[in-house]
């Protein structure tokens, strides 16, 4: 059996994780009635019927070795319940059946039964270690044998794994055993590794070896104190000298959601809240049913030494384990996103197409972690980030008060280019209109030249207000003279005629 060997736990395991690792006063008493003393006290009943049908094939010696083996072996098991209970009351009762075999014996040495006395428990005794030994491959939730080798090859794993046992429980029963753990699903870190059956792991006289017991989706990181083993499991996993486990590893999806407070280009703080789902990278491997957890252990082993690299160290974040670091990045990589932009910038309308901005920067923030975690040996699964808000609630209304401001602005400079635009073209057309009427005006006065009688002056002013008549009358040119100028020139020209 190899020194750290991993084995994943069966389906029934989960109430083996609440009742200890192994249970000495209870699995090992139920195990061991199961397979040895039932089996015994069913041979003893088989005797017991056949003695009362043919007492004569059973001679008195015979009975009274059944009697005594029968007797032997029970007083084995119950020394053996006590002596796992306490081990004080375990070498009282040793102590006090010694004495009582003494006395038995110098009771029988003048009957001649000392056959009997000794030839009971001497028979017991290996009869005893020997059903320990083929029960104790029942104590450890081992996975079931491999189908697919071979009758021999089967035959030596069982060999191997209830050797294995065996020696932990004779170290057990001696006290020089190595500690036994289990990992519990208990929420906080320290409160996970628990010691179900106490230890020394730096005893030099154990012959058998430490138990780590994990659930299917937690692995743990193993040190000797002066050297990192790794992340083994998950399923069982064999300690030996100075070996423990230090940190659990949680291989199942993790998902933390945080809050961010940046600073914007122009100096405002706002804040974010992000999450980061993520796990221990597992390459291409898929989580199967029956099978436990599958990970990288190079993975597991980079997150593990990025912990004791990366996380500050002081009393308040010395506790932190490696799922604090996507939240450590995350952190440092959307302040440095959020402070290329403006406060505005944030909130600034997008057209048609274009992405808000929040989807922009989320969108970088999981490229960026994702990139920084993958030599991490942590895979990130997804990301994102909810509404971008300012810390101080009355920012934005001065931002809102700043932005009405602006918008008053901008439509006041809109009305008065309108007003300078319209005044530009009222005068453009009061020229155009001079313009006109000094040419039609010329050209009237040209054509009455021409004939032979002279230019009267009444003849002008009533040409100037037919000309002016029906300017005003003109569709373009009306809007930009006085209402009543076509009625004035049409009443003045009836009075000349």
């Amino acid at each position: 059996m190899p020194k750290n060997h991993e084995a994943p736990i069966p389906e029934n395991s989960e109430s083996f994780l609440e009742s200890g690792v192994p249970d000495a006063t209870g699995r090992l008493r139920m195990v061991h009635s199961m397979y040895v003393l039932a089996p015994l006290l069913l041979f003893f009943l088989i005797c017991l019927i056949l003695y009362g049908l043919f007492p004569a094939a059973f001679p008195p010696w015979l009975t009274a070795f059944a009697i005594t083996l029968l007797l032997s072996f029970s007083l084995f098991l119950l020394l053996l319940w006590i002596w796992a209970r306490s081990r004080k009351a375990g070498k009282l009762v040793l102590g006090i059946l010694v004495l009582l075999w003494g006395a038995l014996a110098l009771i029988l040495l003048r009957e001649r039964g000392l056959v009997l006395l000794f030839g009971g428990p001497l028979l017991a005794f290996p009869l005893f270690h020997l059903g320990l030994f083929l029960v104790s491959g029942k104590l450890l939730p081992f996975p079931p044998p491999d189908r697919t080798g071979t009758r021999r090859e089967r035959f030596q794993a069982w060999l191997r794994q209830n050797w294995t046992v065996y020696k932990i429980l004779l170290d057990h029963l001696s006290g020089q055993n190595y500690p036994i753990w289990a990992i519990t699903r208990a929420s906080r870190e320290e409160d996970r590794i628990e010691e179900r059956l106490p230890g020394d792991p730096l005893t030099q006289f154990a012959g058998g070896q430490g138990v780590i017991l994990t659930d299917c989706d937690m692995a743990v990181a193993v040190s000797s104190g002066m050297k990192f083993k790794g992340v083994l499991g998950p399923g069982l996993i064999f300690t030996s000298f100075a070996e423990r486990p230090v940190q659990t590893v949680d291989l199942r999806p993790q998902l933390r959601a945080f809050w961010v407070q940046a600073m914007t280009r122009d100096g405002i703080q706002v804040k974010v809240l992000a999450f980061t789902p993520f796990q221990i990278d597992r390459g291409d491997q898929q989580p199967r049913l029956g099978e436990p957890f599958p990970f990288r252990r190079s993975a597991a082993f980079k997150a593990i030494h990025a912990q004791m690299t990366l996380l500050p160290e002081s009393p308040e974040t010395q506790k932190l384990s490696w799922d604090a670091i996507p939240q450590l990045m995350g952190t440092r990589i959307l302040q440095d996103i959020l402070s290329r932009y403006r406060f505005d910038d944030l909130y600034a309308p997008y057209g048609v197409g274009e992405e808000p901005p929040r989807i922009k920067i989320a969108r970088e923030f999981r490229d960026r972690l994702r990139q920084e975690l993958e030599p991490l040996g942590i895979q990130l699964l997804g990301g994102g980030i909810s509404n971008i808000l300012p810390v101080r609630p009355e920012v934005m209304k001065e931002r809102i008060r700043a932005w009405q401001a602006e918008w008053v602005r901008q439509i006041l400079v809109r009305q008065a280019e309108s007003q300078r635009e319209r005044l530009w073209r009222i005068e453009q057309a009061r020229a155009e209109a001079q313009a006109n009427l000094i040419l039609a005006l010329g050209e009237r006065l040209a054509e009455l030249d021409r004939s032979d009688s002279p230019v009267d002056p009444e003849e002008i002013i009533r040409e100037f207000l037919r000309i002016l008549e029906e300017m005003a009358l003109q569709p373009m040119m009306h809007r930009y003279l006085p209402k009543d100028v076509a009625e004035e020139a049409h009443r003045l020209l009836m009075e000349y005629e």
